[in-house]
């Protein structure tokens, strides 16, 4: 089986496509998380938001969304806005990446690895010279540090799971570049 990455804003995709997506996502955050919270939201739909989708072809039968991920411009001050914390870096421009999630089949097999290399070359190449920011639920703080992440501000409780906000700084971007 093959596995491939497509990149669009939520208008792009076909009605089958996001709800592959959203599928994915709230299986993953609300159910399996246990997270009631509003998992989609207005930021989805932005034309300026690309989705990073992960596909597997299937033999005779459509391709399988395996995992996905988010990026978005915004500012540092619209991220603090939008997770009640405060951020340790002087408001500015950048871009925010989140909603990585992998079907429960597919971890321990790269995929989470591939998907951050797709959306940090994307970051690079859409949005360079600015930062990278993300707000990681805490178990996953160690896997963001081997991308580059380094916390920028104190740990904060989303909907009842510890997140911590982190930052890839742009200088860092380079090396994912294609």
């Amino acid at each position: 089986m093959t596995r491939y990455f497509s990149v669009s804003n939520l208008a792009e995709l076909s009605p089958l496509e996001v709800h592959k997506l959203y599928k994915l996502r709230v299986d993953i955050f609300v159910h399996e998380q246990k997270t009631p919270y509003a998992e989609i939201d207005d930021t989805d739909a932005l034309p300026t938001t690309r989705h990073i989708l992960a596909w597997q072809r299937q033999e005779n039968s459509p391709s399988a969304l395996k995992g996905c991920a988010r990026l978005a411009p915004t500012t540092v001050s619209e991220v603090a806005a939008t997770t009640g914390t405060t951020l340790e870096l002087d408001d500015a421009e950048v871009s925010q990446l989140g909603r990585v999630a992998v079907s429960e089949d597919s971890r321990g097999t790269g995929l989470s690895a591939e998907i951050m290399e797709n959306a940090l070359r994307l970051a690079y190449e859409q949005f360079n010279g600015k930062d990278v920011v993300l707000t990681a639920q805490l178990p996953l703080k160690e896997f963001y540090e081997g991308f580059g992440f380094t916390a920028c501000g104190a740990q904060y409780d989303d909907s009842g799971v510890a997140h911590l906000p982190m930052v890839l700084k742009a200088s860092e971007l380079e090396r994912f570049a294609a």
